[in-house]
């Protein structure tokens, strides 16, 4: 009886032992067939260009310029045949989570179209790579200027903030308003929003954008991404992404042109640490000191109390007391045409 029992338990071992192989097995090549299935999918959208490697090679001078380096890979300056000037991003991800956001960003920014969006050029994932071509933006990114050397410092004026902040909004705003389906960004931040020579703002960065399908629906439920410092605390709390997740995350960047500092940090006070926090008393209270010091003298004080408002309603714990980006959007461009009508009483 003993040596029958052992029978059956061997073999009820061996074909436990099989199953798991092949469930493994699948598992391991359902993973490239979703890779390749995508690989399909990706040749036959019409609105990007795929790039051959080579041509990438040609057009970066064997990836010759490194304009910007991050987690997510570096960039380089390119030259299309047309002699068009590219930034060609080159992933170092190559994990399924970084084919997933690769594979995202490629589909979203293949359907959409927006002065205040950056333009995809196209993309190339010969062999596997993950390479994503995008219209060259001369003039960096937003925290560049904020954060850089202090002759680009001084050239942002509050005048140009509020414009750039117009314009990333508007982008948003196409986004969460225009946008068939509706998009969620997810990562709003100042490294995000991109410049050109005149100073006109893009948003850019779409691996973490999700789409709302359902016309009717409030939120996604979705593992939560982002970045420190802009991280909307309910979605973290509650893992529902909303169109007001990117409000708060927004408002963080108003917050940061008026007092020109970062969202975290680790030098001063432990009351200073976290920009949210330190700045909205005191903006509440009407309180301007903590204003940039390279905008000092330079700003009107309604225009300026303006955007404090609505960067601190933004910026509210409570999503639903948060207001729309739309509502944002209108707020600014109120502030923008105040400031505007401020330096004109100069020229008279």
């Amino acid at each position: 009886m003993a040596i029958i029992l052992g029978a059956i338990g061997g073999t009820l071992l061996a074909l436990l032992v099989i199953y798991l192989s092949v469930v493994l097995y699948m598992r391991r090549e359902g993973t490239e067939i979703t890779y390749s299935e995508r690989a399909v999918d990706m040749r036959n959208w019409k609105a990007a260009r795929i790039f051959s490697y080579k041509e990438i090679k040609v057009a970066t001078h064997n990836f010759k310029e490194v304009i910007g380096r991050g987690s997510f890979g570096s960039v380089y300056l390119g030259k299309l045949s047309d002699g068009k000037l590219v930034a060609v991003k080159v992933r170092f991800d190559k994990t399924q989570l970084g084919a997933d956001s690769f594979v995202n960003e490629v589909y979203l920014l293949s359907q959409i179209r927006h002065q205040n969006l950056v333009c995809l050029e196209g993309f190339c994932q010969e062999s596997k790579q993950q390479i994503l071509v995008y219209e060259y933006l001369p003039g960096g990114s937003l925290a560049d200027h904020l954060y850089g050397p202090n002759k680009q410092r001084v050239s942002l004026s509050w005048v140009r903030r509020l414009k750039i902040a117009v314009d990333a909004a508007k982008g948003l705003d196409y986004l969460h308003n225009a946008s068939d389906p509706r998009i969620i960004h997810r990562d709003v931040k100042c490294s995000n929003i991109l410049l050109d020579k005149e100073m006109n703002a893009k948003v850019c960065d779409f691996g973490l954008s999700k789409q709302v399908m359902q016309a009717d629906a409030t939120h996604v439920t979705t593992v939560v991404k982002g970045t420190a410092g802009y991280l909307d605390p309910e979605y973290y709390s509650t893992q529902q992404l909303t169109e007001k997740s990117d409000v708060y995350s927004f408002g963080v960047v108003l917050l940061e042109l008026i007092c020109g500092r970062e969202p975290l940090r680790r030098s001063g006070t432990p009351d200073s640490f976290n920009l949210v926090l330190w700045a909205k008393p005191y903006l509440q209270a009407g309180a301007f000191e903590i204003v940039d010091e390279n905008l000092k003298g330079s700003f009107d004080v309604e225009s300026m109390r303006k955007t404090a408002i609505v960067a601190v309603r933004s910026v509210e714990r409570d999503a639903s007391q948060r207001p729309t980006i739309a509502e944002v959007l209108a707020e600014l461009k109120e502030a923008y045409s105040t400031q505007l009508s401020f330096l004109a009483s100069f020229d008279m």
